[in-house]
């Protein structure tokens, strides 16, 4: 059938699973949950891996955390902890992509190369385009640079964050506007691959 967005269905499944559900009421809205949400993203995925632009995207699986059942998501899992994704809640769906919970090592590295002139450039241009497409920056920054740089440096901003995830809501059903919506991600993703995801791979 291909991917057709979500029916009013789906929303009344997740807005049978709010608040602090128990096991009996998750295991009662599983087969709804499979076929009005879980359904069309798995419908998305099948689409956007046809593609063969992007890498495979695979469903999170059902844990018996409920938060698991009321926010579903699918994720590229790019490199050591670098990944693009997009999850379907009650706000409808979300696109996000970027560095996901960092090791230490990786949150070091970030910023020698946000320090560094041709990496950290690169990345400000990146996350400039970012944000003219509607996207945010996902996480709370610290109040100072780090002290192992000077607080006048000129991407003190970024270098006050641990990593860069970014994230925009969008509603749309066309799977061809969705692949482009996706795509400034892959710059952020690479910018990533290139100076950041240091040898392994591992989900945090």
């Amino acid at each position: 059938m291909g991917f057709g967005g979500w029916g009013d269905a789906a929303f009344e499944v997740l807005v049978g699973l709010e608040g602090e559900p128990g096991p009996d009421r998750l295991e009662a809205q599983r087969e709804s949950l499979e076929r009005h949400v879980r359904g069309p993203l798995q419908d998305l995925c099948d689409e956007l891996n046809e593609m063969d632009e992007f890498g495979t995207f695979w469903l999170s699986g059902l844990s018996g955390h409920p938060a698991a059942w009321q926010r579903q998501s699918a994720s590229w899992w790019i490199a050591r902890r670098i990944r693009i994704s997009f999850t379907f809640g009650l706000d409808g769906l979300v696109l996000g992509g970027g560095s996901a919970s960092p090791a230490g090592d990786q949150v070091r590295l970030f910023r020698e190369m946000v320090d560094a002139e041709v990496s950290g450039h690169e990345l400000a241009a990146v996350i400039e385009r970012l944000l003219k497409v509607g996207y945010e920056l996902i996480g709370s920054p610290l109040l100072r640079v780090p002290r192992e740089y000077s607080p006048d440096h000129p991407r003190a901003d970024l270098l006050k964050r641990r990593f860069v995830y970014a994230e925009k809501p969008i509603d749309t059903d066309d799977v061809d506007e969705i692949a482009d919506a996706l795509r400034p991600l892959v710059e952020l993703t690479t910018w990533y691959t290139d100076y950041v995801a240091t040898t392994g791979w591992d989900k945090p």
